[in-house]
């Protein structure tokens, strides 16, 4: 017996040296926010969530207790205790396991109390009881078929304004809104705020006193579309003041700033700032973009912050005139503007704060342009608008023309840039930064190259695509000199490498419109023991729509990271880089991370933010696996059904177990063969019909090895 366990040890150190890592992966948080200075219950949907650790958020004022109330595979639960001082909005979260950390995941920092959505609220006669206003609902459309429906009172004149707030803030569900009466009688309805925003938003007065309903129905397109497990939502219902457009959207460090605001709501402001945009903030980042992003990491605390405080010159109930002392040191970039009053904390668009020069449109188009980098605000005020600046050119010094809007938030302008000379001829336009539908990619801001051959003056117009005009279409339009050049990005968000193992890192490739040639891609930073390949993109590799419509060609080069058996584990910051085939590390571009959101996750345009940092984590290898071909299960009630499983590297003393059964089905281990494991289950009379995700798990030394997710499906005989 000494010799065989002997035997069996050395097995296992072999299997081990050879295991291969195996990142956790999270698909959904629910709820997906909590109210700043609470404890909320928070469940993680995902896969190989069973050796946590912990869960890490992006500030010290969410705290993850280290007393994890559930840890399977596919789903943990815990609580997080939320300090008061925590940064209204969004947060990044990932879960930290034996096996790695896992892609980052959104929560929510609310201000209102946070009640959770209760089930069955299908139905008109089923609607939640809203016991008070104002909330921030937490709930989720899981399947298809989903609605919810919540009840409310609300009294004569008063103003409240219903916000689902779910494709910006970390979820993919899309769905519209009606607002009704007692009686189901529909008062109002949205489907898309805006054109940037798809999240339904209904602000109402009430004539009458009374209960009313408010209803979610997700989108059901021509395709049938299944949001999946990422359904989570918050529906804020609040009388926060509402602000639809800013004007200037670019201020400059070092000055007296005035701003205008225009909106419903607004004569409650009492107080107004400016912050830095934290990572989990940025809500629309595509590829290419062109809003100025930083990569760096955020304060520890809401505390921390950087704010710059301004105060309000005047307002009414549909405007208001602000002043921000803006200072010279001020970080150039995005910053979000707040405004707050007696009735709570009101999020604004995106200002960018530049340090170049900066002038306004009324300025600008008075004089010919010389200087760059140069900035101008300006708005499309009146439908047919167009407004046009001249630019003295120079031959052979490039020129670099884009539109800063969509990417902040601006609701409606598509704009337009269109290059003539003095005569009227069209030298070069561009309508968008990249073409596409909707979050699926597109990018409304132009961008704009082109090198004069001669000296001389160029007319440069700004138009909204289909011509039109008024609030909703500001925009900060950017002169530079500079040619085209390119972007680059990795995937995984973070990679994963066991000692004396190989792991793979993606490095995509998007061209700014105009560079052609080969790219020379090597990365820096690689801790000793650690080494990985020099790469090449050819110039024949381009980034473009597909012929879909829907989605993007974008090449990416697979390099292979090898780790000495030496190397610590732990968790290494390192950095990738390219330049044009010929120019060297003098003209280098640094590559980063995203955390990607939305309904496909793959590498479709949705909805990103920047990480600040590419890392590697070394981790302890673990061989042992469990394995299996099945992803659905039908199980009819009364009638057994087996699953196959393979474990791989596990001792034949090892227990298997079934989790995240649904209640009334049962399972039996029937026997093991080797490296097969066969399992029985069944479902009683009154097993509830449905889909439902189980999983296997089995445990040796002091990990798991979960297998991957099993599709349950529970049907009711056919002839019962």
């Amino acid at each position: 017996m000494k010799l065989a366990a002997s035997g069996l040890a050395v097995l296992f150190s072999l299997g081990a040296a050879l295991g291969a890592a195996h990142p956790p992966e999270v698909v959904r948080v629910f709820p997906l926010g909590g109210q700043a200075g609470t404890t909320v219950s928070l469940e993680i949907l995902g896969g190989r969530l069973s050796n946590i650790v912990g869960v890490q958020f992006d500030s010290q004022d969410l705290v993850w207790d280290q007393k994890t109330t559930q840890a399977g595979p596919i789903k943990v639960t815990g609580d997080v205790r939320i300090s008061r001082a925590a940064a209204l909005g969004a947060h990044t979260l990932r879960v930290v396991t034996l096996d790695g950390p896992s892609n980052s995941a959104i929560f929510n920092v609310g201000q209102f109390s946070s009640p959770r959505e209760i089930e069955p609220n299908n139905k008109l006669d089923q609607a939640q009881k809203l016991s008070s206003l104002p909330v921030e609902v937490q709930g989720r459309l899981d399947g298809a078929p989903d609605i919810d429906i919540y009840s409310f009172h609300a009294n004569k004149g008063e103003r409240w304004v219903f916000d689902l707030r779910s494709i910006e803030d970390g979820s993919s569900v899309e769905a519209r809104m009606i607002l009704m009466d007692e009686s189901g009688k529909q008062i109002k309805f949205n489907d898309d705020r805006d054109d940037y925003n798809e999240n339904p938003l209904i602000e109402h007065t009430f004539s009458a006193a009374g209960i009313y309903l408010v209803k979610l129905d997700q989108y059901r397109g021509p395709r049938g579309f299944n949001f999946g497990k990422s359904c989570s939502y918050i529906l804020r219902i609040s009388a926060l003041p509402l602000i639809t457009t800013t004007y200037p959207m670019a201020v400059r460090a070092g000055s007296q700033a005035v701003m205008w605001l225009r909106g419903t709501g607004l004569d409650s402001i009492q107080k107004v700032y400016l912050t830095e945009l934290r990572q989990a903030e940025y809500g629309r980042m595509t590829y290419p973009y062109t809003m100025p992003i930083h990569f760096r990491q955020d304060p520890a605390s809401g505390l921390q912050q950087v704010r710059i405080d301004g105060h309000v010159k005047r307002r009414t109930s549909e405007a208001a005139e602000l002043a921000f002392p803006v200072p010279a040191n001020a970080t150039p970039g995005l910053w979000k503007l707040w405004a707050i009053g007696h009735k709570g904390s009101a999020s604004g668009l995106n200002i960018n704060i530049v340090n170049e020069v900066l002038l306004e449109e009324a300025t600008a188009v008075k004089s010919t342009l010389t200087a760059a980098p140069l900035a101008i605000n300006g708005e499309l005020t009146k439908p047919g608008q167009k407004d046009v600046f001249r630019i003295e050119g120079r031959a052979g010094q490039p020129l670099h023309f884009l539109t800063v809007a969509a990417q902040l938030g601006v609701p409606y302008l598509d704009s337009v840039l269109t290059l003539r000379d003095v005569s009227g001829k069209k030298l070069a336009e561009n309508d968008d930064v990249v073409a596409g539908q909707g979050t699926l990619l597109g990018n409304s801001d132009s961008s704009l190259f082109f090198t004069p051959k001669q000296d001389g003056p160029l007319v440069l117009e700004i138009r909204d695509r289909i011509r039109r005009g008024g609030p909703g279409f500001e925009y900060v339009l950017k002169i530079r000199n500079e040619r085209p050049s390119f972007q680059l990005f990795t995937t995984p968000e973070n990679f994963t490498i066991t000692p004396g193992g190989t792991s793979e890192i993606k490095v995509h490739l998007i061209r700014e419109a105009g560079f052609e040639g080969e790219i020379e891609i090597w990365f820096e930073g690689l801790p000793p023991g650690v080494t990985a390949p020099r790469g090449r993109f050819r110039a024949d590799q381009v980034f473009e729509p597909n012929a879909d419509g829907a989605d993007m060609i974008i090449p990416e080069m697979a390099l292979a990271i090898n780790a000495s058996v030496a190397i610590p584990d732990g968790v290494y910051p390192i950095s990738v880089f390219g330049a044009a085939a010929g120019e060297g590390p003098g003209k280098r571009v640094e590559a980063h991370a995203t955390m990607m959101q939305g309904p496909l996750l793959d590498l479709w345009n949705f909805i990103r933010r920047p990480v600040p940092a590419i890392t590697m984590t070394v981790v302890q290898p673990f061989a042992p696996q469990l394995l299996t071909g099945v992803r659905t299960l039908r199980l009819e009630r009364g009638k057994p059904a087996t699953i196959e499983l393979t474990a791989e590297n596990t001792p034949e003393s090892a227990s298997f177990r079934l989790l995240d059964l649904p209640d009334g089905v049962r399972y039996k281990m029937l026997g093991r063969q080797g490296s097969q494991v066969t399992v029985s289950l069944e479902a009683s009379a009154d097993a509830a019909a449905g889909t439902y995700d189980i999983s296997a798990e089995t445990e040796v030394g002091s990990r798991k090895a979960p297998s991957p997710p099993i599709a349950l499906v529970i049907q009711v005989p056919a002839n019962p």
